[in-house]
């Protein structure tokens, strides 16, 4: 736990600089943040984004698409929570060098924390309009966005563009303070100078199908069939004929898989290129409320292929996880139920896949992100699909980013 305590705004977003610059040096996304206590001023944790991590070989490489800062915070909170006594979410403030994008939005919101923002991202942030009206998320979401968020004041500055006034919540850490202009422009460039050479390498890592080989050949004992039974028991042994149509083998997985996980709301499945299901995986609300199944089945799905990537890459494993394993667009998401459109969760997840992609799908139909029945809890799909197309620019654009009932599936389930 980090005993630094703050004088001002400066010095958190010095710090937040400091760690988006490590990010750079990592060669993924940079941007960093950091946890503070609003009573203190104490910095309790600071991080930065871990998208991509070097191999052993130093080749930069996809280790979670998930790991951006805010998010890194808000699971490291809730792993820290209780064991350092740690104060309710609403009275901490995230200081993040850069405009939250979707996925990190959706997580902050759920937890409940404070949120003071340095730089603005005009693509993929939240506030990507600058108007601080949040017509990105949700009309249910958007009086939360702003009276947790916080846009810290800048300047005098010449050019005068660098100058502004604070706009956001009373409660956000240092809100009566002002950024210096150097910081502001700082925190902005280094991240305007990542963004495109890291959303490429992120979007590229991985063969195209005709240049692989179907994993479920591996023998049981092989580490790539082994590491992925490690995080879910039937990994490789269920495949379907197309990996965009689903049908009722990964239907019945994904009702077991919620059934037999506690607090559980949904489930959802992985379905490489070969039609093999990878990973199917329910929430753990026990955990915390921002581990979501689509959180779960991304992170892993990359984490373990980053491992074996690593360690094929220092010469210690005998199937190249290369010819076997690739980026996750090539495959399918199947949700067992859309996500409920009025949900903060739903946000951190459609920012989720939208960081999981990193830009174009290849073959859009059948969509790569499916479900089987409409929402649970509240709302209808059609009313999903209009919040879809209220997202940053980032998600409507570039990942164009669509969903779409598995083909055939019936409209009211017959488990709940």
């Amino acid at each position: 736990m980090n005993s630094t305590r703050l004088n001002d705004v400066n010095d958190a977003a010095s710090i937040a600089l400091e760690q988006a610059t490590a990010a750079a040096n990592q060669t993924t996304f940079a941007v960093g943040g950091l946890l503070v206590d609003n009573r203190t001023g104490e910095v309790i944790y600071a991080i930065h984004n871990n998208v991509i991590k070097l191999l052993s070989n130093n080749t930069p490489f996809t280790f979670d698409p998930t790991a951006h800062g805010e998010r890194q915070l808000t699971y490291w909170y809730y792993e820290n929570k209780a064991r350092l006594d740690l104060p309710e979410p609403s009275q901490l403030t995230v200081i993040t060098s850069l405009d939250p994008c979707v996925m990190c939005t959706g997580a902050l919101l759920t937890a409940g924390f404070n949120v003071g923002v340095v730089a603005i991202d005009t693509y993929a942030g939240i506030n990507c309009a600058q108007d601080f009206k949040f017509n990105t998320l949700p009309s249910s979401l958007r009086p939360q966005a702003q009276a947790a968020f916080g846009y810290y004041a800048s300047g005098p500055s010449h050019p005068p563009t660098l100058t502004r006034p604070y706009v956001g919540g009373s409660n956000v850490a240092f809100n009566d303070g002002v950024l210096s202009p150097a910081n502001l422009m700082n925190c902005g460039a280094i991240f305007n100078q990542s963004v495109n050479t890291v959303r490429t390498a992120s979007n590229s890592a991985g063969l195209e199908p005709g240049q692989m080989q179907d994993p479920a050949r591996l023998p049981d004992t092989s580490p790539i069939i082994s590491a992925y039974r490690n995080v879910y028991s039937k990994a490789f042994t269920i495949k379907v004929d197309n990996p965009r149509l689903p049908d009722q083998k990964i239907l019945d997985e994904l009702w077991a898989v919620l059934n037999a996980t506690s607090q559980a709301r949904n489930a959802v499945a992985f379905i490489d290129p070969f039609g093999n299901l990878a990973l199917c995986m329910a929430d753990t609300f026990n955990v915390s409320p921002v581990h979501t199944a689509f959180m779960n089945v991304t992170q892993s799905y990359a984490q373990t292929r980053w491992q074996l990537m690593n360690e094929y890459a220092s010469g210690t494993e005998t199937d190249n996880p290369a010819l076997y394993l690739t980026h996750p667009k090539y495959g399918t998401f199947v949700f067992l139920f859309a996500p409920d459109p009025y949900d903060s969760t739903t946000i951190m997840t459609l920012g989720a896949y939208g960081s999981t992609m990193e830009g174009a799908i290849p073959n859009m139909f059948p969509a790569n992100l499916q479900f089987y029945y409409p929402p649970r809890e509240g709302g209808s799909f059609s009313e999903l699909v209009s919040v879809v197309n209220e997202l940053p620019p980032f998600y409507t654009q570039s990942v164009n980013l669509s969903m779409m009932q598995v083909p055939g599936a019936i409209s009211n389930p017959c488990q709940c």
